[in-house]
């Protein structure tokens, strides 16, 4: 059971990244530099941007069960981060953001609250499993991976939020955002090969 629930995960590791590459080769006419990745969701390429929330949703969720599976000490917080991630991701594509320039609106606002909550829970999720790697036999040399790739997307989230208010940070916002997703794939896919062993 933990080793297809390890699958699961990584398999939904792969959707998500195979979906963002075709995306970010696709003639959209966006800018991953400047631009969220919540803007393909509004784009031609919904279906794609659907794809990637998906399989992190399905990676979160099967990781949520492997812990405690696993016999992983003290994972009850990490487990959380990772239902909270699920469910946030799994909505998400759902509740588009309001385009640039458009009036905002409170479908917008959801959207946003809900980058916020994914984004927070996988920089959380990053320490509390660095925590419970630790506190477990057999784990605690993953540990510090885990920790380190929690203060990468804490570090990029902060940048997502001042991006906003300073100026000078704007035409980098979707850099900012794409190393949340680079910290966040690479926290659960370490996560899922981290357990597979066990």
């Amino acid at each position: 059971m933990l080793a297809v629930l390890c699958v699961v995960a990584l398999a939904g590791v792969a959707v998500t990244l195979g979906a963002l590459v075709v995306l970010h080769l696709a003639p959209s006419g966006l800018s991953p530099l400047r631009d969220p990745v919540s803007a393909y969701g509004i784009s031609r390429f919904s279906l794609l941007y659907r794809a990637q929330t998906l399989g992190t949703a399905v990676s979160a969720a099967a990781l949520a069960v492997a812990l405690p599976i696993a016999g992983v000490g003290a994972a009850t917080a990490a487990v959380v981060a990772l239902i909270v991630l699920a469910v946030t991701r799994g909505v998400i594509s759902w509740v588009p953001m309001d385009a640039e320039g458009a009036p905002r609106t409170s479908t917008g606002r959801t959207h946003n609250l809900l980058a916020f909550g994914a984004f927070a829970a996988a920089s959380v999720g990053g320490f509390m499993v660095g925590i419970a790697f630790g506190s477990t036999d057999g784990l605690a040399a993953v540990a510090p991976l885990a920790t380190t790739l929690g203060w990468i997307m804490s570090a990029a989230s902060a940048l997502t939020i001042l991006a906003p208010l300073i100026r000078a940070l704007r035409p980098v916002f979707g850099l900012a955002e794409r190393l949340i997703y680079v910290g966040m794939l690479a926290w659960l896919a370490t996560t899922a090969v981290a357990l597979m062993g066990r």
